[in-house]
C-alpha cells in the first residue's frame, strides 16, 4: 500500500471527512488521546505526548505494508474529533475496525457515523466482512456496534491484557454486501 494521501480527504460520508493524520494535529491529539479512558480501552500509548502523537502521526500517514488505515473523523475535514482505523484480519476477506472520539465530542454518533463511513472503503479495498472487537463492560462502545449495524457473533469472548488492564472482547461482524458471509471471523 502507498502513502494515505494527505491533500484529500480518504472518506466523505455520514456527515463526516475522514482524513490522513497531518502534524498540524499533534496538539489536538495529545487532547484527545491523553486521557485515563483513552489509556484503559484502547492500545494507544500513555502518556499519549506531543512526541507520541508526532511518531503516531508518521506511521499513520505512511500506511503500511499490511493495509492498515488510520484516518482522523472531522465534520468538515479540519479539527480531529477522533479516530476510526480499518485493518486486515488473519482471515481473507475480513477487516477489522476500531474508533476512539474525544471526550468532549461524544454524544454526536460520531463512533457509528464513522464507522459506517469507513465501511464504504473497505468494500472498495475488497473486504466482504467488517469485525469489530469490544470490551463486554464498555457500554458506549457497543452502542457503537449496535448503532453501526453489527451483530454479536456469539464467538467465545476474547482475554486482553495490556497495560495493566484486563478485558473481556466481544467479537461483533456485519456483512458488507460481498459474495460470501464469512461467518467464522
Amino acid at each position: 500500500m502507498s502513502r494515505i494521501p494527505s491533500d484529500e480527504p480518504v472518506v466523505e460520508a455520514e456527515g463526516l471527512v475522514l482524513r490522513a493524520w497531518r502534524e498540524d494535529d499533534v496538539p489536538t491529539m495529545v487532547a484527545l488521546f491523553d486521557t485515563a479512558e483513552m489509556d484503559r480501552w484502547t492500545p494507544l500509548p500513555s502518556p499519549f505526548d506531543e512526541a507520541v502523537a508526532r511518531a503516531y502521526v508518521e506511521r499513520a500517514r505512511a500506511g503500511s505494508a499490511d493495509g492498515t488505515w488510520q484516518l482522523a473523523i472531522t465534520a468538515d475535514g479540519g479539527a480531529a474529533l477522533g479516530e476510526v482505523l480499518l485493518f486486515p484480519t488473519e482471515h481473507d476477506g475480513v477487516c477489522e475496525l476500531a474508533y476512539a472520539v474525544g471526550a468532549s465530542h461524544r454524544g454526536r454518533a460520531l463512533g457509528a457515523r464513522a464507522v459506517r463511513a469507513v465501511l464504504g472503503l473497505a468494500r472498495q479495498l475488497g473486504y466482504e466482512q467488517a469485525r469489530l472487537r469490544v470490551a463486554v463492560d464498555n457500554v458506549p462502545s457497543r452502542r457503537v456496534a449496535e448503532t453501526a449495524g453489527f451483530s454479536l457473533t456469539g464467538q467465545p469472548l476474547l482475554r486482553r491484557e495490556r497495560k495493566g488492564y484486563v478485558l473481556d472482547m466481544a467479537t461483533w461482524k456485519r456483512p458488507l454486501g460481498g459474495a460470501r458471509d464469512c461467518s467464522s471471523a
